[in-house]
């Protein structure tokens, strides 16, 4: 007996599946199991046997992928695979960042020394007069110069027996006292730094104008001083041996003769530090003008000498001469300096 199979198929929209395997109706003595070559793919996880198989056929003329019907022939058609196309993509904007300043390490920074601003001119006093002294100091921060503080300001003089230093009443002030004729010194230290004031007591009185009256007989005269005579103002000392001038100034010196001789004269500024400046010898009775400059501390220094041989007088006289001929005027002054008389009138 033939017994022939056919396959039973369900199809699932573009999928067969072949479940089993039954009889057609035609039986003979022989079985013949046919073997249809299939294109399946087996389901996962399906059990298959060797009388039972279960397999997806795709259907005639259709594509199993994508249930489209083939083109003649029966081929699948192959759609090759592209790559999508990018979208466009804005450019990003570079930002060029420069690169940091470089570090600066500054200079450290440095303090000056405070600057001290004193005058060190020379003073030159009388005994009790009194100068005051401004004292100023720069701190160096731009600020400019200020009074110094008191406390600040150390003050110191080399011979309190000359002259003496204390604060002022004013901030920033010093005064300088004069006790005796002579010299010395005052200190100012601020800080690290000392200024040094030349102080000097000159002899004698304060004038404002004076006279130095010369006499041209040296015993059995007049004396009558007003054979050569000096007569100028400015802030001077005298004592009857010595002129020294108490600040820097010009000075006009008149000079006048009433002696029936001629005189020659000399006549010179000597500087505290010895510099000497002297004019060119002159006659008395030209009696000129002289303008001559003196500084703090300066001396007059004036002589006069009987010219011509004239009563027989050749020495000259100079400031503190005296008689030195015996007679009634033996030891007498031959100059005169007087405070504000100047002997400019009689022979």
């Amino acid at each position: 007996m033939i017994v022939r199979f056919c396959r039973r198929t369900l199809r699932l929209g573009s999928w067969v599946l072949v479940t089993s395997l039954v009889s057609c109706g035609d039986q003979s003595g022989f079985v013949n199991k046919e073997v249809t070559p299939v294109t399946t793919a087996r389901l996962e996880g399906a059990a298959s046997s060797s009388d039972d198989a279960m397999a997806v056929e795709p259907a005639s003329g259709m594509d199993p992928f994508s249930g489209a019907a083939s083109e003649a022939g029966g081929d699948f058609p192959v759609t090759p695979v592209v790559d999508p196309v990018p979208a466009p993509v804005d450019p990003v904007p570079v930002v060029v960042v420069p690169p940091p300043p470089p570090v600066v390490i500054p200079d450290p920074v440095v303090i000056p020394d405070p600057v001290l601003i004193v005058s060190t001119a020379p003073v030159v006093l009388t005994a009790g007069q009194t100068r005051p002294v401004a004292v100023s100091i720069d701190h160096g921060d731009g600020s400019g110069a200020v009074p110094a503080d008191p406390s600040e300001i150390a003050v110191v003089s080399q011979n309190p027996g000359v002259a003496t230093v204390t604060s002022g009443p004013q901030p920033g002030q010093i005064v300088i006292t004069a006790v005796n004729p002579g010299t010395t010194q005052v200190s100012v230290t601020i800080g690290n730094t000392t200024s040094v004031i030349p102080v000097q007591v000159a002899p004698g009185v304060p004038v404002i104008r004076l006279g130095v009256n010369f006499e041209d007989i040296p015993s059995g005269g007049d004396l009558d001083y007003n054979d050569a005579v000096f007569c100028f103002s400015g802030k001077f000392a005298h004592d009857n041996h010595s002129v020294i001038s108490l600040d820097e100034q010009a000075v006009r010196i008149n000079v006048t003769n009433r002696s029936g001789c001629d005189h020659d004269i000399s006549i010179a500024v000597v500087d505290s530090d010895g510099t000497r400046r002297q004019l060119p010898i002159f006659r008395s009775r030209t009696q000129p003008v002289l303008d001559m400059v003196f500084h703090a501390g300066s001396k007059l220094d004036v002589q006069m000498h009987v010219a011509d041989g004239c009563l027989q007088n050749t020495s000259w006289v100079n400031l503190g001469s005296t008689v030195a001929v015996q007679g009634p005027n033996f030891g007498r002054p031959l100059v005169e300096i007087l405070n504000d008389v100047c002997r400019t009138t009689g022979n």
